[in-house]
């Protein structure tokens, strides 16, 4: 099984694409996936208008969902180019890589092993791809272990085809790619404020396009995006809306913490997707607090799954108004909870009040 990619090694392997890509030097096959929407289209959008160069769209095919068959996509790769060098094919989302996933989410007859005999047989051309084709994959979800990514990754080595994951840049890389989006619309934004805009929108770098264009339009005119212009725009996400609601009952605030509950129902948010999350945050900082101090933040963030300036910034400063004992509590009741809402034992939305009103009453 291939070794698993840092951050560190996408960013060479970025700046390693970016120059096959001013160079010249194409591939027969090409592999765009990992965690990040947002770098797997911008890569995605680069690469074709230099496999392209000054052809036109009738050499381009593109495919998307679970619709494409081996068939169709080796005749179609076998098509010599019209009036051009080399014939561009796109699929995009179409779960060739990962069979089961794609089985699960198509509506229709195709079965996981229909799907995985149509991969094979793609995988099985794989080294017949001619050199005036290039096959562009873009996908969500790959499976490693599969004959088609296996077949993929050969040609790599073979310097016939290219992978190129597209990870979370590390903190710093995100922090001035965010702040870049400001800089570019003649706005400045202090350290403070930029981590309180990363808190709101997380590391989903499509959210942080997004969010960042409406500030900017909210900031026009101005100088500086300031804290308060972030409070007024920017949407939070509901896991943190929900941390939120766990840090007012740490402070004994009902009234507070019941608040956000009601807007989190009013904004149509299952009661069960409350509850799951609030089992998530209580266990993200009990499993915090066991490691703080065995470990730096950034190996914290990587287990627990959350950026490393929000372990210091916002989780560590909730500890301290939590004691061991009323985490654990807390985290084995919305376990008993979720198990028996999910049963059908416990309606959720009374289950999550229950908890808020238990944790947040004051001593």
């Amino acid at each position: 099984m291939a070794s698993k990619q840092t951050k560190g090694d996408f960013a060479a392997k970025q700046r390693q694409f970016n120059e096959q890509l001013k160079s010249g030097d194409f591939k027969q096959v090409y592999l765009l996936c990992g965690e990040q929407a947002y770098l797997r289209l911008q890569n995605k959008d680069k690469l074709v208008k230099a496999l392209l160069g000054d052809g036109d769209a009738m050499n381009l095919s593109r495919y998307s969902g679970a619709d494409v068959t081996a068939r169709e996509l080796i005749e179609m790769a076998q098509t010599l180019p019209f009036f051009a060098d080399r014939r561009v094919i796109v699929l995009e989302n179409t779960g060739l890589l990962s069979p089961k996933t794609a089985a699960k989410s198509v509506t229709g007859s195709k079965s996981s092993s229909s799907i995985a005999e149509e991969a094979d047989r793609i995988a099985n051309f794989v080294p017949q791809i001619p050199d005036t084709t290039s096959i562009v994959w873009v996908e969500e979800n790959v499976d490693k272990r599969g004959r088609l990514y296996k077949a993929i990754a050969k040609s790599q080595k073979e310097k016939a085809g290219e992978i190129l994951e597209c990870m979370t840049p590390d903190e710093g890389d995100l922090r001035a790619w965010a702040a870049g989006y400001f800089r570019k619309s003649g706005l400045q934004i202090s350290g403070r404020a930029l981590a309180l805009f990363l808190e709101y929108t997380g590391e989903d770098m499509q959210n942080i396009a997004g969010e960042a264009e409406k500030l900017c339009c909210y900031c026009m005119g101005m100088k500086e995006v300031t804290e308060q212009s972030i409070r007024d725009v920017t949407s939070p996400r509901i896991k943190d809306r929900i941390f939120d609601m766990i840090e007012a009952i740490a402070l004994r605030d009902q009234k507070k913490a019941l608040g956000i509950y009601m807007e989190l129902c009013a904004l149509r948010t299952a009661p069960q997707v409350i509850l799951s999350l609030m089992r998530r945050q209580f266990d993200q900082l009990v499993k915090i607090r066991e490691l703080s101090g065995r470990m730096p933040d950034s190996e914290i963030a990587r287990l627990v799954g959350v950026p490393s300036f929000v372990i210091s910034k916002k989780y560590k400063p909730a500890l301290r108004m939590y004691s061991s004992a009323e985490l654990l509590e807390a985290l084995e009741e919305c376990i008993a909870a979720d198990y028996e809402s999910k049963s059908g034992k416990i309606d959720a939305g009374i289950a999550a009040e229950m908890i808020i009103v238990r944790h947040s009453a004051k001593s």
